[in-house]
């Protein structure tokens, strides 16, 4: 096998499928050198998908996926909250990101309070981050292993690059995204290839678009991962393992390459 570039996570998500469910394109960004772990889908080759859902503003709906996940205890999925809804919703309902933790599920980055993250200088992306774990921490009682970040309105940037560089994390991006209208996403769900990223929102329609595809798929023997997961396959996939340790993957940014 070829060696594999880090900058080749980018080419990889093919100019990639941009936002695709509901119709809603992100325009090009401006191209230049990615260096960090960066990710579109996983690997095509097993029956898998990783739903995120973003922002988590909502206590109910938050509330309501929780319950819905309840009933598919096999489906595992990553949550990309806020830093501010961490600790509000917590003070809301005490020991909810515990709960969804212990229940297997992931929580990664998307800033503190929504802000693009292409507008901030590299040190207060950094502090930024820095506020948002501190945030999470509290809410969970407990340290707890962060691989991923979601960067707000889905903008590559340099300040994003310096950020997973030094924070340890990859850029989750998505190859099914945007939600929106639960006829529209669940059509492209059931259209959708193994390896793909659902984005998702915390809000009405796409817990209704969860309620309808759910059940879809696990009458259709799809399995529903977390995003470690979904990248770890990845990585085995594409990564020369040789000179590399046997379990290089489970790392998540150890990708044994230069």
């Amino acid at each position: 096998m070829a060696r594999f570039s880090r900058r080749d996570f980018l080419k990889l998500g093919g100019a990639a499928l941009l936002g695709l469910s509901a119709g809603q394109f992100i325009p090009p960004q401006e191209e230049f050198p990615f260096t960090a772990p960066l990710i579109w889908n996983g690997s095509r080759k097993f029956k898998k998908m990783a739903f995120t859902y973003d922002d988590c503003y909502l206590l109910d709906k938050m509330q309501d996926i929780e319950s819905l996940l309840d009933q598919y205890p096999e489906f595992k999925v990553t949550f990309f909250p806020v830093g501010v809804k961490l600790l509000d919703l917590e003070n809301q309902d005490k020991g909810i990101w515990k709960r969804l933790v212990e229940k297997g599920h992931e929580i990664g980055y998307h800033t503190f309070d929504h802000v693009n993250l292409s507008v901030m200088s590299p040190a207060t992306a950094l502090m930024d981050y820095d506020s948002w774990y501190a945030a999470l921490t509290q809410a969970l009682g407990a340290e707890y292993n962060v691989h991923f970040v979601r960067p707000p309105y889905d903008v590559i940037s340099s300040t994003l690059d310096i950020l997973c560089q030094e924070r340890g994390l990859v850029a989750a991006m998505f190859s099914i995204g945007g939600g929106g209208d639960s006829g529209i996403v669940t059509r492209a769900i059931q259209r959708g290839r193994g390896g793909d990223i659902v984005q998702m929102h915390i809000r009405t329609e796409d817990y209704n678009s969860s309620v309808k595809v759910y059940p879809w798929l696990r009458d259709n023997n799809w399995e529903l991962v977390t995003m470690s997961d979904l990248y770890n396959d990845y990585l085995r996939e594409q990564v020369n393992p040789e000179g590399c340790d046997v379990d290089a993957g489970v790392s998540l940014t150890r990708t044994c390459v230069e």
